[in-house]
C-alpha cells in the first residue's frame, strides 16, 4: 500500500485547499472511462475546464456562507496534508432560498483511494454535518452505469428516485442520469 493511501484522512476543507482540490480535479478528470474505470463525469478530459481563478474566486464567499444564506458550499476532503486524492462537495442547490433546506452532494476520488473506506468515511462527515445544521434532504446525481457508487449511495440510505435517460454523451456513449435523495429528518 503507498504511503500517501496509509497516511490519508478525511477532514472539512478550507479555503486554503482549494489549489490542492483545483489539482485533484485535474487528475480525476483524466480517469473518467480510461483504464478500466466507468465513465463518470459528464466531460472529456479537456474540455470544459476551468482555470484556478474560475474554481477559486466564487468558493471563497460560498465557503463563508452560512447554511441559512442562499448560495453556501461546503466540503470535505481526503489529504496526507501534501495532497489532495478526494473532494465531497455539499452544495446548496438551487440556489432559491426556498430550497435552503436540501443541498447536492458531490464527489470524486482518484483510483489510488478507492474502495479504502475513504468514500464512506466523506459521506459520514458530510450526512453529520447536515443533520448538525438542520438540513432536510440531500440530493444528488451518478450515471446510471456506475453501479460501485449507486452501492456506496445506497449503503448510508440514499434512494433512486428517477432516471434521465440520454442526459449526456461521453465519448460517444450514451450516459443515463439516475437521481438519489437522503431524508435527515
Amino acid at each position: 500500500m503507498d504511503q500517501a493511501r496509509v497516511t490519508s484522512h478525511v477532514r472539512m476543507a478550507a479555503y486554503k485547499d482549494l489549489k490542492a482540490i483545483f489539482e485533484h480535479d485535474g487528475r480525476h478528470t483524466l480517469e473518467s472511462g480510461r483504464d478500466g474505470d466507468v465513465i463518470f463525469l459528464p466531460f472529456e478530459a479537456g474540455k470544459d475546464q476551468r482555470t484556478l481563478d474560475e474554481f477559486a474566486d466564487p468558493k471563497f464567499e460560498a465557503f463563508e456562507k452560512p447554511v441559512t444564506e442562499k448560495g453556501w458550499e461546503r466540503a470535505w476532503i481526503i489529504t496526507d496534508e501534501k495532497q489532495v486524492y478526494g473532494v465531497l462537495w455539499l452544495v446548496h442547490s438551487p440556489k432559491l432560498e426556498a430550497s435552503l433546506h436540501r443541498c447536492l452532494l458531490m464527489m470524486g476520488i482518484e483510483r489510488s483511494h478507492r474502495r479504502g473506506g475513504f468514500g464512506s468515511k466523506l459521506i459520514s462527515e458530510a450526512i453529520d454535518w447536515a443533520k448538525s445544521q438542520k438540513l432536510s434532504w440531500i440530493q444528488l446525481n451518478v450515471f446510471d452505469h456506475n453501479e460501485p457508487a449507486k452501492a456506496l449511495y445506497r449503503k448510508f440510505g440514499f434512494q433512486e428516485i428517477g432516471t434521465s435517460p440520454d442526459l449526456f454523451r461521453v465519448h460517444g456513449q450514451s450516459i443515463n442520469d439516475t437521481e438519489m435523495v437522503l431524508r435527515l429528518d
